[in-house]
């Protein structure tokens, strides 16, 4: 066949051509945005029949403004034989049972004098999906990055659930990122951190963790009770959703979202909840991403408290090194520190210390008799009585046995010291009962004043101790002054103990 015949075969059956390609073509005129020609492919992706077509302007077809197809019909003319290829658009067809993403080309050309513009567009569906599910990875894989950063910078779990929710939203692109944790008593789950829209609603709306209920058909509920991740891609349209449906269609732009559980030890502990205004926006890359997150939220709180465990320890490791097991009070360690301090601080505060050795008399008696385990009942009742007595800032402590030592802060004269040691003895006037029991317990007391007896540690505990001695000697139930062997008691009239 000649060249020139088979050319006229081509025109001929050129409708038949456009007709069978996948892709829509369309030729619209370039002022009037009137299309001139469309394909069958083009009835058959907008649902539009040839006829409503031909009778349409091109906005209506791609629901942009006017102005907008005029500029690209503009850029088509501006760039000649090459042509302006635009960026994708979500098409919808005529009854909404159809959408995708389509490609147009577009191609400035003159037909017996009339100036048309040639659209070629071609689904892209496909692949725009898969450059959107890359990039909404990407996102994740940069929260998943900060939250790593965010367990080593937080120094708490508070911290720590912030931190994460600002990271779905700053790095994963998230709408709304909440950390859900069972509200103890109850079977809901409440937010303990949140970040991006919705605030409002979140904390006020009911999520429970029990089936029977149906705020706990949700995906936080099913995710809690079955360990593994929910996700909806079109919330409005999922059933296990309908509890919520009234109130995200008023106040939220919500189309997706996901409800990944926080594991301990192969139970739920919690939920990180993530919501998305793009439909399907979780696909398996982004969940398993989600799954990864929540697992170092874990790990981190195990982190979190085997620390606290840690700290308590050691703490607890302190108090008893420094306080008495039984009473409570500061050991022999703690009252040198504090004697140390006061000493140290006369200079700058005026305030001069005085001590007080307290023995019980007679208490072998009670141990030999009663027991060891009343005994001690009796010791923390007389530990009691004579804080009872003292002022705040003033220390009682317990060297050990039945001996107590008072670190008085603050003595301006030998009447004060006397009137405190007063009041320590009146401490004993009431007999001491241990269950059915009646114990007549009183005080020995030595004292020693700074610096009269001494301007060091060691000086004022070895006066106030010898002190004691000289009490006891003077028949008990007494006190005595350092360098004092006299058994006289001085009256304090309206001095402050």
């Amino acid at each position: 066949m000649a060249e020139s015949s088979f050319g006229d075969v081509l025109l001929s059956n050129l409708r038949g051509f456009l007709d069978s390609s996948p892709d829509c073509v369309l030729v619209s005129d370039y002022y009037s945005h009137r299309y001139l020609y469309v394909n069958d492919t083009t009835c058959i992706m907008t649902g539009y029949s040839r006829e409503e077509l031909l009778d349409m302007e091109a906005s209506k077809l791609t629901l942009q403004g006017r102005d907008a197809v005029s500029d690209a019909y503009l850029k088509a003319r501006e760039a000649g034989n090459v042509g302006f290829q635009d960026e994708p658009r979500l098409m919808v067809s005529k009854d909404r049972s159809r959408r995708g993403w389509w490609e147009p080309h577009f191609r400035y050309t003159v037909v017996q004098g009339r100036e048309v513009v040639v659209i070629v567009s071609r689904e892209v569906t496909t692949r725009v999906l898969a450059e959107r599910a890359a990039v909404r990875a990407k996102k994740i894989y940069a929260a998943l990055s900060a939250t790593n950063e965010a367990i080593i910078r937080s120094s708490s779990p508070d911290q720590l659930f912030q931190s994460v929710c600002d990271a779905a939203i700053d790095s994963g692109g998230m709408t709304t990122a909440v950390v859900l944790m069972p509200e103890p008593g109850t079977d809901q789950l409440k937010p303990r951190a949140m970040a991006g829209a919705g605030r409002e609603v979140t904390f006020k709306t009911v999520i429970s963790t029990d089936p029977d209920k149906p705020e706990g058909q949700g995906l936080n509920g099913r995710a809690f009770r079955s360990c593994e991740p929910q996700v909806t891609d079109d919330f409005l349209k999922d059933e296990r959703t309908r509890y919520w449906h009234s109130m995200v269609r008023t106040k939220t732009r919500m189309k997706s979202a996901a409800a990944v559980p926080i594991l301990r030890d192969g139970r739920s502990i919690g939920t990180l909840h993530l919501c998305s205004r793009e439909r399907n926006a979780f696909d398996d890359e982004i969940i398993g991403l989600l799954v990864r997150m929540a697992d170092n939220v874990s790990y981190a709180l195990q982190t979190f408290e085997k620390e606290e465990e840690r700290r308590q320890a050691e703490e607890r490791a302190h108090y008893l090194a420094t306080h008495c097991s039984l009473t409570g009070l500061p050991n022999r360690n703690l009252l040198a520190d504090l004697l140390g301090q006061a000493i140290a601080s006369v200079d700058r505060t005026g305030h001069k210390p005085a001590i007080m050795f307290i023995d019980l008399d007679h208490f072998k008696e009670v141990n030999d008799t009663w027991g060891h385990d009343t005994g001690d009942r009796v010791l923390e009742q007389v530990a009691s009585r004579l804080r009872g007595v003292l002022r705040d800032h003033d220390v009682l402590a317990r060297l050990g046995g039945d001996e107590f030592v008072v670190l008085v802060q603050n003595i301006d004269r030998r009447a004060h010291a006397v009137r405190v040691a007063e009041k320590l003895l009146a401490a004993s006037s009431e007999p001491i009962r241990v269950e059915s029991h009646a114990f007549n317990i009183t005080f020995s007391i030595g004292i020693s004043l700074y610096p009269d007896h001494g301007c060091h540690q060691r000086d004022l505990m070895k006066a106030a101790d010898m002190a004691m001695y000289v009490a006891k000697e003077k028949g008990k139930n007494t006190w005595a002054i350092s360098g004092d062997g006299a058994n006289t008691r001085v009256s304090c009239v309206d001095e402050p103990a």
